[in-house]
């Protein structure tokens, strides 16, 4: 039977089936070309009068070095076109904002250095710089103006401009510890005096005796270690040493900070840049994780080997000296003295509590008279002086808060010298936390005499695989026990995070011609 009526579908655009992966194809397939001898062909010809050079960014880099304040840089989309890309960056820290932040593929610059006016084009992490040629000049370069832009940039990266060298895998300049570093000083550090005034004289000695050194026909360098439990004002000591050399001499000397080097090129790397910048002051953290049965030959080699270390101030921390190479701590040519920072003694920690006494002073609410600190160093009896603080922190926060019990109670013994001092808040709270804080430090005892066994195996362990051929290893401890792990593929080399993912060439070249048309 015939249906009544028929449906007739409403006019409607159809699916596209056109694909994309076609275009993609034709656009990336091509012969392998150097496109930075096309780009360079291309400006030559469109420019005869200027002299291009390039140079990739990472050697010279001329936006960093405009932002800075040293030249000018602005773009120009009237003459040319703009590749970049365009997101969100993260505040670094909770309590921030994100913003925007713009990644730059292809631009062009007016570019302005002293009283010459350059063209820039960037591409990718290449720079093309056009130069006004003069009579005397090549047509395919050098520029004089050029070199001396791309000199005065090369000096100025290499200065320090607010900054310390920071090695963790590859080297930065952080302007973040360069301000910590301006706050410290040793009047901050609490140290037995003689040990302060052999520490900045040793040092001060060191970089103001170069003709001494040549006169008696010995290597230019020198080198501590810094040694003892954490907590105890190695840091700070070091800070205080970077301090003295950053800002309390007529010509600074430049500090090398180096977090971590755990294998052989990082520590190629990092003596090859102190050497660059000597004479400098060279830290290395936590020198037993820098210097293990893969890397020491090497790291020996590169200390006292064949190359020229003059002007080489090394200074060493560790947590552990009964963990480092003998090798290394004893022997005189590559670490002279060591320093040993023990926990600190009643005097010191009295001092400690000084110290605190001063930066309450401001606080009103807060009582504590000057003879409160030698009570207050006798409850806190082996603690180092990282413990101090977090009993000063921990006591303060409470009382800021007002969760302190006042009900007058008194537990706290029968101790004559301290009953008197438990009617001041500070001291009551101050001491029941110091006892909490000893309860941790005597659990950490435990673990430690627990694990002797362990590290004493550790260290048995390293000596016998310092024989065997462990090209390509990598060691790791275990929470279970396993004291050595082999894994046969060798660590890559660890490169910095970027905001975003590297463009693929393909990309950068094509916006590249895009913007010529």
């Amino acid at each position: 039977m015939d249906e009544p009526f028929t449906l007739v579908p409403s006019p409607t655009s159809p699916p596209s089936t056109k694909p994309l992966y076609p275009t993609l194809l034709s656009l990336t397939s091509a012969k392998t070309a150097d496109h930075d001898l096309q780009f360079t062909a291309f400006l030559r010809t469109a420019h005869p009068s200027n002299i291009v050079t390039c140079t990739p960014m990472y050697n010279a880099n001329l936006l960093a070095f405009a932002r800075a304040g040293y030249a000018s840089a602005t773009r120009d989309t009237a003459t040319d076109s703009l590749s970049t890309w365009r997101g969100y960056v993260p505040p670094r820290t909770r309590s921030g904002q994100g913003g925007l932040a713009e990644q730059v593929h292809f631009a062009k610059y007016i570019y302005i250095f002293g009283d010459i006016a350059y063209v820039l084009y960037t591409v990718g992490a290449m720079q093309y710089i056009l130069a006004e040629r003069s009579d005397s000049e090549d047509a395919l370069g050098p520029s004089g103006s050029t070199d001396n832009l791309i000199l005065a940039i090369g000096a100025w990266q290499s200065s320090m401009n607010g900054t310390v060298w920071v090695f963790d895998g590859y080297w930065t300049r952080s302007a973040d510890l360069y301000k910590e570093v301006e706050k410290a000083s040793w009047d901050k550090v609490i140290l037995k005096e003689s040990m302060k005034k052999d520490l900045t004289s040793v040092i001060e000695r060191f970089f103001d005796s170069k003709e001494v050194y040549e006169d008696l026909g010995v290597p230019w360098k020198r080198g501590l270690i810094f040694g003892g439990p954490p907590g105890n004002g190695k840091t700070i000591s070091i800070k205080a040493l970077m301090h003295t050399l950053l800002f309390e001499r007529a010509e600074p000397i430049p500090t090398l900070y180096v977090k971590s080097a755990p294998n052989s090129y990082s520590i190629r790397a990092v003596f090859t840049q102190a050497r660059a910048l000597a004479p400098c002051l060279l830290v290395l953290e936590d020198i037993e994780t820098i210097v293990t049965p893969n890397t020491r030959s090497y790291f020996f080699n590169e200390l006292d080997g064949l190359e020229n270390n003059d002007g080489l101030f090394v200074v060493a921390s560790t947590n552990f000296l009964e963990r480092l190479d003998p090798g290394l701590s004893k022997r005189p040519s590559r670490f002279d003295r060591t320093y040993i920072f023990p926990l600190p003694d009643l005097k010191e920690r009295v001092m400690y509590c000084e110290f605190w006494r001063s930066k309450l002073k401001h606080k009103k609410s807060i009582d504590f008279p000057l003879e409160m600190c030698n009570p207050m160093a006798a409850v806190t009896d082996d603690f180092s002086f990282a413990f101090l603080q977090e009993c000063f922190v921990a006591t303060l926060l409470i009382i800021a808060r007002r969760q302190q019990d006042r009900d007058g109670t008194d537990d706290g013994g029968d101790d004559e010298d301290l009953r008197k001092w438990r009617r001041y808040e500070l001291f009551k709270v101050f001491e029941e936390q110091a006892k909490l804080l000893r309860k941790q430090l005597e659990g950490s005892k435990t673990v430690a005499v627990e694990t002797m066994t362990l590290s004493e195996a550790r260290l048995q362990v390293d000596v016998q695989v310092e024989a065997l051929p462990v090209r390509g290893l990598r060691r790791s401890d275990s929470t279970e026990g396993q004291l050595l792990v082999l894994h046969a593929e060798a660590s890559e080399d660890v490169l910095p995070d970027l905001p975003y993912q590297a463009k693929k060439q393909y990309v950068i070249n094509s916006a590249a011609w895009a913007a010529k048309q």
